[in-house]
């Protein structure tokens, strides 16, 4: 454990990225800081992130990890809740309705971890920033993938996923004596795509969206410059694959523990 000169545990700011399923390998990561001894007194989160860093904010992290680890294929199913809108075809309603088994729906600004979601105004092409008011409302607006969960109308606003414009929002870090610990769902695959010539037209639609949101990453990390990154690798987990919570946390713990040098 890493004591401070007063005596106090170090602290860290936690920034969680995008990248559906993926995100529950942040569910490890946290598990390995707080087994280092550290404190993490700031969550920033965006997507899957908004999710985990809300429900470890609000003491429940334990508990999401639990029943998430539950989950069959079928029942990650029937979750979904299909809607013939236009602008996506789920309506992200039915998970956080049974998400409030696992922690209870509260003000962002009553939770007792500095907590931000992120998500992405398109009428105004710019980052909103959710600090105050209810935490579902704001994951609610910061996981609504463009095409996929349909996006929320708010005071003029037309929010989607945060991760358009910010996949990993180390942006919105404010405790700068803190330890910046930055988790990135966009790492490069453990297996690299080589025949790029004989992908579909979706694979290779969704190899370039990949590519552009791993620059983005980095250009963040070039401004920003967090203390460390854990790139989780793209290909460790499909999109909807949350019946693998289980081996995905441990994955984050891994990871975590091979990347984070925490003395």
């Amino acid at each position: 454990m890493y004591m401070t000169d007063t005596g106090r545990k170090q602290k860290v700011s936690l920034v969680l990225g995008s990248g559906g399923a993926r995100g529950l390998t942040q569910i490890g990561v946290i598990h390995y800081v707080l087994d280092r001894g550290y404190e993490i007194d700031e969550v920033i989160g965006c997507s899957i992130g908004a999710l985990v860093g809300a429900a470890f904010a609000g003491g429940k992290v334990q508990e999401l990890g639990e029943w998430m680890s539950k989950l069959t294929r079928g029942q990650v199913f029937r979750l979904m809740d299909f809607t013939n809108s236009k602008s996506g075809f789920l309506k992200g309603v039915r998970v956080l309705e049974t998400l409030q088994q696992v922690f209870e729906d509260v003000n962002i600004e009553d939770l007792p971890i500095r907590y931000r979601a992120v998500a992405t105004d398109l009428r105004a092409e710019k980052e909103v920033v959710f600090e105050k008011g209810s935490v579902y409302n704001a994951i609610r607006a910061s996981i609504a993938i463009p095409g996929v969960f349909t996006g929320v109308e708010k005071e003029n606003m037309f929010l989607v996923d945060g991760a358009v414009l910010n996949p990993v929002p180390i942006s919105h870090v404010s405790k700068k004596d803190n330890i910046v610990i930055a988790v990135n769902l966009d790492g490069l695959p453990e297996k690299a795509v080589t025949t790029f010539n004989r992908l579909s037209a979706m694979s290779l639609l969704q190899e370039s969206y990949y590519a552009m949101r791993r620059k983005l990453a980095e250009l963040s990390f070039e401004l920003y410059k967090p203390d460390y990154v854990i790139d989780v690798p793209i290909d460790c987990s499909g999109i909807w694959e949350f019946h693998k919570a289980a081996e995905l946390i441990e994955k984050g713990y891994e990871l975590a523990k091979e990347k984070l040098d925490l003395s």
